[in-house]
């Protein structure tokens, strides 16, 4: 990836500019062949007894799977065909300028609960130079969306993990020493 990289940049980057690095996994429909080959689309399949199954797909395409799901049961148990509303139903934390809220921008309409949480100073600190996060996302992590390990706050509330691996291990070998 690095030799790729060079080529399109003025500085080549090396190893130690690497800040971290993420593999993610792909629910993938079973096919033949080469895994990199198979379409990443959902697929559904309905058995026998009548038994809606949906599988594979990813989470940018979550709202178009709901609709052909919901879609497959209204066929299938005869119901009335009404036209779904997920098209147009904005989820939790929905903010027409999110924009404006800067290093709280992913929280939405939530950003005013967490800057009232860093309110507290010690709620207001950050809690590593190299990376935009405060206390108050962590507590907000834990009290409001099921945080339970220092972990799943650094990878999958803050993300910080994935965005400075290094920055994220002393902010976690900060807390452990609490």
């Amino acid at each position: 990836m690095l030799e790729t990289a060079a080529r399109f940049f003025a500085r080549p980057p090396s190893r130690k500019d690497v800040l971290a690095v993420f593999v993610g996994l792909r629910p993938l429909v079973k096919g033949e062949g080469k895994t990199s080959a198979l379409s990443r689309d959902h697929v559904i399949h309905v058995d026998t007894s009548g038994l809606l199954t949906i599988t594979g797909g990813k989470w940018t395409t979550y709202r178009h799977m709901a609709e052909d799901c919901v879609d497959h049961a209204i066929t299938l148990g005869k119901l009335d065909d009404v036209a779904c509303t997920t098209r147009n139903l904005r989820i939790h934390g929905y903010m027409e300028d999110s924009g404006a809220l800067g290093s709280l921008e992913v929280y939405g309409s939530d950003a005013a609960a967490i800057r009232a949480l860093a309110q507290d100073p010690a709620l207001a600190v950050q809690l590593h130079p190299a990376l935009p996060y405060i206390a108050a996302e962590v507590v907000w992590a834990v009290r409001e969306e099921m945080a339970r390990t220092v972990e799943d706050v650094l990878a999958r509330h803050t993300r910080a993990l994935f965005l400075n691996a290094s920055a994220a291990i002393a902010m976690a070998s900060r807390w452990r020493s609490c």
